[in-house]
């Protein structure tokens, strides 16, 4: 695993196309997550839609839905902090890492 990592950040090219895949999958899950959430928010619309149609309550299932979704934001949002900050530690372990390699040289 070192050796893929000093290869990559060795030859930039290496590095700009290793960058180029990890958005190309970050891209595409993000992509696939839209994709449910609008599959489900469709799915939730056309559920109302048939309630109102039958003449059943809509409030009540409107605001529980209101609440899972808030809660849902909720939860991505800490993870996405969660996942960022670790992405930051790593960057920063590696940057000192690096930065101690070239003054050792030196």
């Amino acid at each position: 695993m070192e050796n893929i990592i000093e290869t990559m950040t060795a030859n930039p090219v290496y590095l700009a196309i290793a960058v180029i895949l990890a958005l190309v999958m970050v891209f595409g899950f993000i992509k696939k997550i839209i994709k449910l959430i609008l599959l489900t928010a469709s799915v939730f619309i056309l559920y109302v839609a048939y309630l109102h149609y039958t003449g059943k309550d809509t409030d009540e299932i409107t605001r529980s839905m209101t609440k899972t979704a808030e809660a849902a934001k909720d939860a991505v949002t800490k993870t996405t902090e969660k996942i960022k900050e670790s992405a930051v530690k790593k960057l920063e372990k590696e940057a000192e890492k690096k930065t101690a390699e070239l003054l050792e040289n030196n």
